[in-house]
């Protein structure tokens, strides 16, 4: 999903938008902003990344009940299925570009969320919308953040993306109450 909403960013000209500053390129991936010090890293060039620092289901929106009635065959049946999902994506945009211009490329990224908040497109078969929501988590929070990537601190911005609801497609059909049975009583 992570892949399918960078090049929707991209269609959408967020890095066109942030290379129109002045003697600025980058490149918009997802990745571990934590691997750019590693040996190992793959990462070239000048780039921002978008990094999902955690995932979590909307508590608000759990229990809302799941059942719809469908016509089967000429009767009515009870799709009974679980509870549709709602999640958020805590997503961590940093630049590895040097200092002065990585805050450059930050600030136009804050400015073109500003401007531009829901994100829809299909990953996995599924229709998702993203709503992004700036997250301004303490200095604790932000050194819990980079001290769990294991890397030293770069310009960032975290942000919330609410998902829309996603649901497995299977039917689970039970028969409709149609009828209670038992004798009729009378009582006075």
């Amino acid at each position: 999903m992570i892949n399918k909403f960078v090049d929707k960013l991209n269609a959408d000209g967020l890095v066109t938008y942030i290379n129109t500053l002045a003697g600025i390129t980058v490149k918009l991936g997802a990745q571990n902003v934590g691997d750019i010090q590693s040996d190992e890293s793959d990462i070239e060039g000048d780039n921002l990344l978008i990094t999902i620092v955690r995932i979590e289901e909307e508590s608000t929106l759990k229990n809302f009940p799941n059942k719809r009635l469908v016509e089967n065959g000429g009767t009515f049946k009870l799709d009974k299925r679980f509870p549709k999902i709602h999640l958020n994506y805590y997503l961590l945009f940093s630049c590895t570009l040097q200092y002065d211009k990585a805050v450059a490329v930050i600030y136009k990224t804050v400015k073109y969320f500003q401007h531009l908040k829901k994100f829809a497109f299909t990953a996995d078969e599924d229709d998702i919308e993203l709503n992004m929501e700036l997250c301004s988590p303490s200095f604790e929070q932000l050194n819990n953040i980079w001290g769990m990537l294991g890397g030293k601190q770069i310009p960032s911005i975290l942000y919330k993306a609410r998902v829309s609801a996603l649901e497995r497609d299977i039917e689970k059909l039970a028969s409709v109450i149609t009828t209670i049975g038992g004798e009729e009583k009378h009582y006075e």
